[in-house]
């Protein structure tokens, strides 16, 4: 299951785990009918069995109904991709009650409670250790002022890595990507600012294929690394 998946970057993820051989559970929320059909359309090329689900991540309840239905359909998981996210900038005088609590919710809340229905299901799987990695960013590691409430957010999802990974081992391994700025093909990239891609030692801007690498490692070769969070960020943190 890969959180946000019909579009960008969680496209991607979701393309390249149906390459590696696994079914998906595509979950989506704002993306329009054509997208979802896309990206369903193109995981089934790939002889993926895909499940399309859409639930706003914010909600429990939500998150709840979602996976009663990956349980339904697949009965089992292997795998969850924590990558549903929001992402702006807000002045810290212009942060409202309503603007902190929908990036909590978005981008912190929604890790928790998908984690923890994906753990239900992953802690009586025979195949295990399974994995759980969580999409959290540069931003949740370094002083970003201009996008307090994502920073927070995504801190809390690094320190929720760690603390996950210890309360589930052995059974379940949890890890975290930390990505700089990542640029997508195809796409109109409306976040990234081009001009800041000179301030990165590698001179470029990550690409999907730069954390699909890691996925890949973490998801299928990787039995016993748990609680890190790996930062991908072409030396930008530097």
């Amino acid at each position: 299951m890969v959180t946000g998946s019909a579009v960008r970057l969680g496209r991607d993820i979701a393309l390249r785990l149906a390459d590696l051989g696994y079914d998906i559970v595509l979950n989506f929320y704002r993306a329009s009918d054509e997208e979802v059909k896309a990206a369903v359309d193109e995981l089934k090329s790939k002889g993926s069995d895909v499940l399309a689900v859409q639930a706003d991540l914010r909600k429990a309840d939500n998150i709840q109904a979602a996976f009663s239905e990956v349980k339904k359909k697949f009965g089992s998981l292997d795998l969850l991709v924590n990558n549903s996210s929001i992402f702006s900038d807000v002045d810290f005088f212009d942060i409202t009650e309503e603007i902190f609590y929908d990036f909590i919710d978005s981008n912190l809340k929604s890790v928790l409670f998908c984690s923890i229905e994906a753990a239900k299901m992953m802690k009586d799987n025979p195949e295990k250790p399974c994995s759980i990695i969580n999409i959290s960013s540069l931003g949740g590691i370094q002083n970003w002022t201009g996008h307090i409430p994502y920073s927070l957010a995504k801190t809390g999802v690094v320190k929720l890595t760690k603390l996950m990974a210890k309360r589930l081992a052995p059974d379940i391994l949890v890890n975290s990507i930390a990505p700089g700025t990542i640029w997508i093909d195809d796409d109109e990239n409306k976040t990234a600012r081009k001009d800041e891609e000179r301030l990165y030692p590698m001179k470029r801007f990550g690409k999907s294929g730069d954390i699909n690498s890691l996925i890949e490692y973490l998801a299928i070769h990787n039995k016993y690394i748990t609680g890190n969070i790996f930062v991908v960020d072409g030396g930008r943190s530097l």
